[in-house]
């Protein structure tokens, strides 16, 4: 079964959490930021499970939808070289429920070892531009996982939600999603 780098940011509104028992302990950082119409996020966190089954998870191309319910739908095709696969995934995204979106992502996706690559492609996407980084740094109890974003949508914000609410929805739906990749690496190890 082919294997593809977890669209962390598979919505424009992700988050992320960390070890153990998901505890908010293992997330050393999170971040969001918004800057001209640009979304960057940054997390940090350590997961008490081993690399590799960190690794398998955020690499099931066809089961994405394991990480996080937001995430409707994923497929996984050929992409061109130098990339691993193209992954398209479709994501509903909610802000408070003021503002709900169905996303459509597409991204060529480069694995390594120890680093997930993803960038869009903006034709078919409801992103103009973006680019996703997942490194892995394995450790003696389990891994630390950084998680850089940067994505550009090609919508939209209503302004009555604020950038605030954004990042708060972004913020809540990466916890989300590392807290469900601890849980399943965990189970899988």
């Amino acid at each position: 079964m082919r294997r593809h780098l977890l669209t962390l940011v598979t919505c424009l509104f992700a988050a992320l959490l960390g070890p153990g028992h998901a505890a908010a302990e293992s997330l050393l950082a999170l971040d969001v930021q918004h800057d001209d119409g640009r979304y960057r996020l940054r997390a940090d966190m350590e997961i008490a499970a081993p690399a590799a089954a960190v690794r398998e998870r955020l690499t099931d191309y066809a089961n994405l939808t394991a990480l996080n319910p937001a995430i409707r739908r994923s497929s996984v095709e050929a992409a061109p070289a130098p990339f691993s696969a193209r992954v398209t995934t479709l994501v509903e995204a909610c802000v408070e429920q003021l503002f709900c979106r169905t996303l459509r992502r597409v991204e060529d996706v480069q694995e390594a070892p120890q680093r997930l690559v993803a960038v869009i492609v903006p034709e078919g996407s409801d992103f103009r531009a973006g680019r996703t980084e997942w490194r892995l740094y394995p450790q003696p109890d389990g891994v630390r996982v950084a998680y850089r974003a940067e994505l550009t949508p090609a919508f939209s914000v209503p302004p009555v939600l604020g950038t605030a609410l954004v990042k708060q929805g972004m913020a809540r739906e990466l916890r989300r999603l590392l807290q469900n990749l601890e849980r399943l690496a965990l189970a899988d190890s």
